[in-house]
């Protein structure tokens, strides 16, 4: 029962910071749990488990902790590991407050590397490569084949079973699988690649995708670029960068300028292939009916039209049954026939009095080319700029690549919006920036609350904006990229770093309302005795995010996203942290003068 006493002390001088760092982990997560889109469909299990999780731990620290404290632990008997564990914390702990207290003579000299480091830190993250969600190995492959607008079916069939032969050979393939006329245009088509699992192949995903692409470059007939399918659900199909330029003007006027776009986008080296959905390379037949002529040789003008649908045209006339199933009867001349407009001029129309004549003698025939299709956007004139950046390049920089290149061309009249995975993009990082905010504004208020000051939380908070320099270091090296997965890890590292300075700040407060000391001996006296639970923390928080950075396998790229910047963002943090919180203390808490004002009159008041 010796150590009871003890206990009971420690309980004492534990329970605010207990209850602040639990409070503040927990609220930290609320604006996560409650967004909307994908954020919150991804993170909202996730912030709530792991809220219940800290507020559960808080509870045990403050009950069983202490009880477990009391029976189990003793003063009398210490094993010499323990002897000499105890030996180098004190060593560690002299060390940093003598550095601490050098530290504090050159207040001006620290403020300047935080200010330098805080705009490092604004340059890193805006010059970070960022990306909706990093690619996962999900073990397939897709290619989209686009041949010339002329291409028939069997054109592009044909070209798709040599890409098929071409790679016959790749063995971590496990089944393919290909379309012909995909959407409904003859001249496009689509293979899919299913690989087998990862313990049954030695190539990634990625390098697989790198060789089946060299192989589609060998074929000349068509235009194949391979990409991965899309991480995240509701990203919708097609390429990763989709960049819709809208227009008052004309559909031809969009066109040029999307093929401008294009032309820029492309000399930049960015991107496997850059493909704009408006072009006018459609072929087009003109029939202009000479209706004098026509009118001159007695031909009705709906005869003549009749007679071109009726033998061009390819519609179904009638329907004939065959063993209890319908048939369409469509009515059209042999394709050698029809395959040159020119030839239509050789075809015969009835005259009202029934002779028949030459459609060559009433129509002129003129082909040029048209757009397949004219597409609207908002209702609006519009062109889709879609993309697939090179191996390397992220979805971010690709866009921001297009975007640039957009707004240097485009007149007046032309706007930019976003569809597909861009548009999640653009919409999930605005989220993701505000929950951010949001979290910081929680925390703050919460420590206000619990220290009944808006100066302590202020001087907590002054660790975030270096501990994010530490989180976007390795992503800024390459390691990494700004996603939806390391932003949510900024976010919870927000959370886990302020317990540092809630730490110090904690018992700095205790020991100038028990003891009397002067903010400068008090906060260096906190930064003593409680070096060792932040680094022992640091230590376990750290090693418990290993396990994400060393994934493998299904996921495993969220996970080290995650991992990295809160394994980063803890270290580093933590090394400025010791330094900085004392040096804000000294500088923003209340004088000794009014300290001691203010406790004389709060023990005045009973």
């Amino acid at each position: 029962m010796k150590p009871l006493p003890a206990a009971v002390q420690g309980m004492k001088e534990i329970t605010g910071p207990v209850i602040a760092m639990t409070i503040t982990l927990a609220a930290v997560l609320a604006p996560l749990a409650f967004t909307g889109g994908l954020t919150g469909t991804l993170f909202t299990e996730f912030a709530f488990t792991l809220a219940g999780a800290v507020i559960l731990s808080g509870v045990i620290a403050l009950t069983i902790t202490p009880m477990m404290s009391a029976r189990l632990l003793s003063h009398d008997h210490t094993s010499k590991l323990q002897q000499w564990v105890d030996r180098k914390s004190d060593w560690l702990a002299g060390w940093y407050g003598r550095r601490v207290g050098s530290s504090l003579d050159y207040r001006p000299v620290t403020i300047l590397m935080v200010a330098v480091l805080v705009g490092v830190t604004g340059f890193m993250f805006v010059n970070t490569s960022s990306e909706l969600a990093p690619e996962e190995d999900q073990g397939a492959l897709f290619a989209f084949l686009n041949g010339p607008r002329y291409a028939t079916n069997e054109y592009t069939q044909m070209y798709i079973d040599q890409i098929g032969e071409k790679t016959a050979d790749i063995e971590e393939v496990r089944t393919d699988f290909s379309i012909a006329g995909f959407n409904g245009a003859s001249n496009t088509g689509i293979n899919i690649w299913a690989l087998k699992d990862w313990a049954d192949r030695s190539r990634s995903q990625a390098e697989i995708q790198q060789d089946i692409q060299a192989r589609l470059d060998t074929s000349p007939g068509v235009q194949g670029f391979v990409f991965a399918p899309p991480t995240l659900p509701g990203t919708g199909g097609g390429l990763p960068i989709s960049v819709v330029i809208q227009s008052i003007h004309s559909a031809d006027r969009v066109a040029e300028v999307a093929d401008e776009i294009k032309a820029k986008a492309m000399t930049s080296g960015k991107f496997i292939v850059v493909q704009s959905s408006l072009a006018f390379d459609a072929p087009e037949v003109r029939v202009t009916i000479d209706r004098d002529r026509a009118a001159t040789l007695n031909v009705p003008v709906s005869e003549i039209g009749a007679t071109l649908g009726l033998l061009v045209g390819g519609g179904a006339v009638a329907q004939f049954d065959r063993d209890s199933n319908s048939y369409d009867i469509i009515t059209q001349v042999p394709r050698e026939d029809r395959g040159n407009p020119e030839q239509l001029g050789k075809f015969y129309v009835r005259t009202a009095t029934g002779d028949m004549v030459p459609l060559s003698s009433v129509v002129t025939i003129e082909t040029g080319v048209a757009a397949a299709s004219i597409e609207q956007f908002n209702q609006l004139n519009s062109a889709t700029i879609t993309a697939l950046p090179m191996p390397g390049q992220s979805t971010g920089d690709g866009l921001t690549e297009i975007v640039n290149a957009a707004q240097e061309v485009m007149p007046d009249g032309f706007f930019i919006e976003y569809s597909g995975q861009s548009r999640l993009e653009v919409k999930q990082g605005n989220t993701i920036l505000l929950a951010f905010a949001a979290a910081i504004l929680v925390i703050y208020l919460v420590l206000a609350a619990q220290f009944e000051s808006f100066r302590d939380p202020f001087i907590i908070l002054m660790s975030v904006p270096l501990t994010i320099f530490g989180a976007v270091l390795p992503l800024n090296l390459g390691l990494g990229t700004l996603n939806i997965y390391s932003q949510v890890g900024l976010i919870t590292l927000i959370g886990l770093i302020t317990k540092h300075g809630i730490l110090m700040v904690e018992f700095a407060n205790q020991q100038r309302e028990e003891h009397a000391l002067s903010r400068r001996d008090a906060i260096v006296e906190a930064a003593k005795i409680r070096l060792r639970p932040i680094l022992m923390t640091t230590a376990a928080m750290a090693l418990a995010v290993v396990p994400l950075i060393l994934a493998e396998g299904a996921g495993a790229a969220a996970r080290q996203a995650m991992g990295m910047v809160i394994f980063s963002g803890l270290l580093i943090g933590t090394c400025f942290t010791l330094f900085v919180v004392p040096m804000f203390y000294t500088l923003i808490s209340p004088s000794d003068k009014a300290w001691r004002a203010t406790r004389e009159a709060r023990l005045a008041a009973g």
